[in-house]
């Protein structure tokens, strides 16, 4: 498994904690069928059931379908599937973004891992990875909105203060060539982000002015960095999903050798 800091150009790690997150409480299930992968060890039935489960007492929040959500929890267990975790920790879930989703910058896949990791106990659960992908990969804008500010908002609270947008945008932008004083360039680029999106004009960007920004301009939804796959390795992962899903549906599975191909790193 090759580091997630294989690729030059990547920010020095930081960690930095947020809130927690409300979990999803539901109240409708779905017929469940057994899968597994291959010759290796069956995905537990138990397990897929709950998840499944869970997703389905939100139903509407939802937008993957029941076969789909097999596949991501086939996809879960062989990632998970070295020694006895049934999680995937902080190091790991890191090679996975950078590996499957092309994300390079250390601190913004931190924050993607906490907006995971609904309850904050360093893992993520495959519970957490569906309910995850679900706004990573498929969310509406609102979605999308209020899953890029619990990335941005570094303390975790409702707004972004000047510090954190400096240090966003320290950590995203490449330095200039022949730039003396990078740091000076960067405080006028936050002076820049403000004027433009501190529509209440408190000297913070608070979730409701990134909000209506990006409405404005969807654009913005990474102004600070990429919190999102890669467009191309969004569209290579979901050609998977949706061939195993068609799988699923004819009851057959990937094997071993064909999800190592794809996801051993």
């Amino acid at each position: 498994m090759s580091s997630a800091k294989a690729k030059g150009g990547r920010s020095s790690a930081q960690n930095v904690d947020s809130l927690g997150i409300r979990k999803i409480h539901s109240r409708h299930t779905w017929k469940l069928e057994s899968i597994s992968h291959g010759k290796g060890q069956p995905v537990s039935r138990k397990a897929v059931h709950y998840v499944i489960d869970e997703v389905g007492k939100r139903k509407d929040k939802f937008h993957f379908s029941k076969q789909e959500i097999e596949s991501l929890c086939t996809i879960f267990r062989h990632l998970t599937k070295s020694g006895d975790k049934e999680k995937i920790d902080r190091n790991r879930f890191r090679d996975i973004l950078h590996n499957t989703f092309d994300m390079t910058d250390d601190i913004l896949m931190d924050r993607v891992f906490k907006a995971f990791d609904r309850d904050n106990d360093g893992q993520v659960s495959m519970l957490e990875w569906v309910v995850g992908l679900n706004t990573y990969l498929r969310g509406t804008l609102d979605e999308k909105i209020a899953f890029a500010f619990t990335c941005y908002s570094l303390k975790g609270e409702k707004h972004i203060t000047r510090e954190e947008i400096f240090q966003l945008l320290k950590s995203s932008v490449l330095k200039q060539a022949g730039d003396e004083d990078p740091d000076e360039s960067i405080k006028e680029l936050v002076e820049i982000t403000l004027k433009k999106m501190d529509k209440d004009h408190d000297n913070r960007l608070g979730d409701n002015d990134f909000s209506q920004s990006v409405r404005e301009d969807p654009l913005l939804l990474s102004c600070f960095g990429q919190v999102f796959a890669n467009a191309r390795r969004k569209t290579d992962f979901e050609r998977i999903l949706e061939h195993m899903s068609e799988q699923v549906v004819f009851g057959q599975t990937f094997t071993q050798q064909q999800l190592a191909e794809m996801f051993d790193y």
